[in-house]
């Protein structure tokens, strides 16, 4: 059968070698175009360096890494290409920004990236040569490897991680994929809900043999959740005699189960739980780096806004504006979140901290305003300058409701392992506020584990729709 790890192997290398060549070769093509329509006289071709366009090439590939273009499963999924084209513009723009500034060009009237419609003009160029290498690839698994490789698939176990798994096989598009059905083990209780839609059950464990030599089966896939040692031993052997391939969804929690790899130490391997994206060193300057520019920006334009609320809540209600409160941050320390009091001086005598409801009694009348659109939170900017939140986060919960929450809610203290944010992916889908704990916590360690610069932008841009269950 077609070896998976040197498909991935190869995949993963022809990817950024395309695209390497696409963004060299677009940068003198894109020159030419804009000053042919502009009716003016191309320069000798030894202006546009071979070092200018092999740097723009690293540089794009650096933003195409970041934004998770190098996935081979993924290589013609609509989400991709979308990702692709929007990298193209930006690293074309940041990369000739940079390029400009460490080896300005000399004074040319001409000089076709002086001016929005050529930086256009290379970014598309770009987007269309990589697209276009892309279509290739594509039409060589279509012609050549799916023809080449068909397998016919049995699984035992059932669970959202198994579902995952076959629909993740069945679109890879590098081969042609039947799921035959599953295999039952007697002894082991089966939850309906989980059930794949659509798959049979071809048998049960004892006759584990005769299924696949009947049914023809060339791969087993095995959640070994709930799957005894004799049992796997008996798969094991099984499959071994008849040479049918095995994979198995390793014993594990579903936290972090995307990043479990296997390691190899002294000839004995290990599952080992990789890095987390967000906890990577490169990433963390990068995402840093953002929160600075972005709370500098946000402070400039909050100024001006904030000003005019101060004064309406000191009409409605005299007393401090601000309103400061210990919530957990990174790794659990406390820090003192900054908002804009939305609620009268005296909103917790006798009831202690308890969380804001709709038609809250509590609120001022300008406090409901700003909790539905989120202006309270506006000096959160400082915050996130100082280093203590991030703009893209959890959203740090009250100090005073969280206790015991550690042993009550599966996983919760891991989604310390981040800051928190101004705004985050439990609060731009609707988990604020007087929401499930459990679904809050679900989305938010869903974020740590799959951050990228790329769901920090879709949530920044998510967060200025109208919010759901502010109040």
């Amino acid at each position: 059968m077609y070896n998976a790890h040197h498909r991935s192997v190869v995949w993963r290398l022809l990817l950024p070698v395309g695209d390497f060549f696409s963004v060299a070769v677009s940068f003198p093509i894109a020159f030419w175009i804009v000053l042919s329509f502009k009716s003016l006289t191309p320069p000798p071709l030894d202006h546009l360096t071979t070092l200018n366009c092999f740097f723009i090439a690293v540089l794009e590939l650096f933003f195409f890494r970041l934004a998770g273009l190098y996935h081979w499963a993924a290589l013609m999924q609509l989400k991709v290409m979308i990702r692709l084209v929007l990298m193209a513009l930006l690293g074309s723009t940041l990369s000739y920004i940079l390029l400009r500034t460490l080896d300005a060009p000399p004074e040319d009237s001409g000089h076709f990236m002086i001016y929005l419609p050529g930086l256009l003009v290379i970014a598309g160029t770009t987007a269309v040569l990589c697209v276009s290498f892309r279509l290739l690839l594509r039409q060589l698994q279509l012609s050549v490897l799916r023809s080449a490789v068909v397998e016919r698939v049995a699984y035992i176990g059932h669970s959202t991680r198994m579902n995952r798994v076959l629909e993740g096989l069945k679109n890879e598009g590098l081969t042609a994929v039947t799921i035959v059905g599953w295999i039952s083990i007697p002894s082991r209780s089966i939850d309906p809900a989980l059930m794949l839609t659509g798959s049979p059950e071809i048998g049960t464990l004892p006759d584990l043999k005769a299924i696949l030599v009947s049914q023809n089966i060339n791969r087993l896939i095995i959640d070994l959740n709930g799957v005894k040692d004799g049992d796997l031993e008996h798969i094991s052997e099984t499959c071994s005699d008849l040479m049918v391939g095995i994979m198995m969804i390793p014993w594990a929690s579903d936290i972090w189960a995307d990043r479990l790899g296997i390691r190899r130490l002294g000839g004995v391997p290990l599952m080992v739980i990789y890095d987390l994206p967000i906890g990577k060193l490169g990433n963390k300057i990068l995402k840093r780096g953002i929160d600075l520019i972005g709370s500098l920006v946000g402070l400039l334009l909050a100024l001006p806004v904030m000003a005019v609320l101060a004064i309406l809540i000191k009409r409605e209600s005299p007393g401090p504006v601000i309103y400061r409160q210990p919530r957990p941050g990174y790794r659990g320390k406390t820090f003192q979140i900054i908002k804009l009091r939305s609620m009268r001086l005296d909103a917790n005598e006798g009831t202690g901290v308890t969380r804001a409801i709709a038609d809250d009694p509590r609120r001022l009348k300008i406090g409901e305003f700003m909790r539905k659109w989120n202006l309270d939170e506006l000096p959160q900017f400082w915050n996130v300058l100082r280093g203590e939140m991030s703009l893209v986060g959890p959203r740090p919960e009250i100090l005073d409701l969280i206790a015991g929450l550690r042993g009550t809610i599966h996983g919760y203290n891991l989604r310390h392992l981040c800051k928190p944010g101004m705004t985050g992916w439990a609060a731009v889908n609707g988990l604020r506020g007087d929401t499930s704990l459990d679904e809050r916590v679900k989305y938010d360690l869903y974020y740590i584990d799959h951050w990228s610069l790329m769901l920090d932008l879709r949530i920044l841009l998510l967060t200025l729709l109208p919010p759901k269950n502010a109040y």
